[in-house]
């Protein structure tokens, strides 16, 4: 479910800075644990793609999708 307060801001795609770790919150569960996340370490995204490019530039520990909400871009 999008997020439209602070930090989410109604984007699609949140990027975890300490995990690399990438949810779709279109598709999110409750083990994707969205509201545990720490609000430094949210990243908002547009797509997958910028979310993976914003990974890299922050130097994101295994940048990876969410095996609960993006099961196609997991790869552990």
């Amino acid at each position: 479910m999008r997020r439209y307060n602070s930090p989410f801001n109604g984007n699609r795609y949140v990027l975890n800075k300490e995990t690399g770790e990438i949810h779709d919150l279109d598709n999110e569960t409750d083990s994707c644990h969205i509201d545990e996340m720490n609000p430094n370490n949210v990243v908002n995204c547009i797509s997958y793609e910028d979310a993976l490019i914003r990974a890299i530039a922050f130097k994101c520990p295994n940048p990876n999708g969410c095996y609960y909400c993006l099961p196609e871009h997991n790869q552990e």
